[in-house]
């Protein structure tokens, strides 16, 4: 019950995120950014002396994957095959090196469910800008990176 509870406690408020653009700058992106952590906190069963030890070394994970991709997008142009597949596996690389450290904080048990609930939450941020567009009557970009054919 207090699982339903906080789940559509976070929904409500995930749902209110795309409901206005705020005038400052990272407003929205600072509440995702709550979000996720407590989003992940909750389904990670995270106790206060994991969390403390996680979120040091997962902040960090995100800021050396926020770099490899801006490392890897620089320009407009669309990566070559060979520019993606050197992506994908510098993204697997740095996974790999952090898997190490998120089971020396989390155990192997939570840390087999870490990139998983880092989907859920990514897919449930698509769903709710998905209908958010659909409310507004704008079409969501289409998936896959594929445009319209």
């Amino acid at each position: 019950m207090k699982t339903l509870l906080m789940a559509s406690a976070m929904m409500m408020v995930m749902s209110g995120l795309f409901a206005q653009q705020p005038e400052g700058g990272n407003d929205k992106a600072d509440r995702i950014e709550s979000l996720r952590v407590a989003f992940i906190s909750q389904e990670l069963n995270l106790n206060p002396a994991e969390a403390q030890k996680f979120w040091p070394v997962y902040n960090q994970y995100r800021s050396d994957m926020g770099s490899l991709r801006k490392n890897f997008h620089t320009g407009s142009e669309p990566l070559s095959a060979t520019e993606q597949l050197d992506f994908e596996q510098k993204k697997l690389d740095l996974k790999k090196k952090y898997q190490i450290q998120f089971e020396s904080t989390l155990g192997k048990e939570k840390c087999n469910l870490l990139y998983g609930v880092e989907n859920k939450f990514q897919q449930r941020l698509r769903e709710l800008r998905d209908q958010r567009q659909q409310q507004k009557g704008d079409r969501p970009a289409p998936r896959g990176g594929m445009g319209p054919r």
